[in-house]
């Protein structure tokens, strides 16, 4: 439970797991923990996927840290289960959790079917429910209470405005901000930490695949100018996960987009 003396950082020996971090701004938050000092473990659904990822991470790693995989679907209680069971065996005690596994698509009000509704909360609010308990009932177990426990849920700026084609997503983020708040509030008793990171536009490999042409446009609407990166939202996920004072916030890194 030590850090290895090759590694430094503000999570030196802490043991991180990060869900939906084979690729986009779950990678980048995996990366940061890593330059940061901590061992970590990425979740996602799709292995090979999980595998590259991992082979990426061990090059930036230093001597001493791990990085362990494990494939998950979030939506599935039986898979969140055995992910944790995972943690357990794999590093015995967790100090901080990455709530980053989501998704959204655009569809506009009136062509919304009820299957995408659902499976947009299934994903989003059910998924993150049960991840965070499932962090949260070991955290709160945790022999030593002057240990780290944090738990940092991804959130978005589309919660905080309006677009056309986001009513679902934005309901769902904007009902994890609220979970944030609450869990945070119960949880500071034990000393777990509860936070949210809303993500502007960012270029992720997806973002950037999707269609190029609007994703620049979008971009140069951002008062400072440019899409966030990764790194950006890593750094923002290192910051949370190591302040011993902050719970309940959301931290929004969006270079002023949701100011207008």
């Amino acid at each position: 439970m030590t850090a290895h003396p090759a590694v430094s950082g503000s999570l030196a020996g802490q043991y991180a797991l990060i869900t939906g971090a084979s690729e986009g701004i779950g990678l980048g938050i995996a990366e940061a923990m890593l330059r940061a000092g901590a061992h970590v473990m990425i979740a996602a659904r799709r292995r090979t996927q999980l595998e590259s990822a991992q082979q990426s991470l061990h090059e930036s790693a230093s001597p001493g840290q791990r990085v362990e995989i494990a494939e998950v679907d979030i939506r599935d209680p039986a898979s969140v289960s055995a992910l944790f069971e995972r943690v357990d065996d794999a590093f015995g005690e967790l100090n901080v959790f990455v709530a980053n596994a989501g998704s959204g698509s655009m569809v506009r009000f009136l062509d919304m079917t009820e299957e995408t509704w659902q499976s947009t909360i299934d994903l989003n609010i059910n998924g993150t429910f049960r991840s965070c308990h499932h962090a949260a009932t070991r955290m709160a177990a945790r022999p030593d209470k002057s240990r780290n426990a944090s738990i940092l849920v991804v959130s978005s700026i589309r919660a905080l405005g309006t677009r056309p084609g986001t009513i679902h997503y934005a309901t769902t983020k904007a009902g994890l901000n609220q979970f944030v708040r609450v869990a945070a509030y119960e949880l500071a008793e034990v000393g777990v930490r509860v936070n949210a990171l809303s993500p502007g536009i960012t270029a992720t490999p997806m973002a950037l695949e999707r269609n190029p042409e609007v994703f620049e446009k979008m971009a140069a609407t951002v008062p400072m100018g440019r899409a966030g990166s990764v790194e950006d939202m890593g750094s923002a996920a290192v910051y949370l996960s190591g302040a011993a004072f902050v719970t309940g916030t959301n931290h929004i890194v969006d270079g002023g987009e949701s100011l207008y």
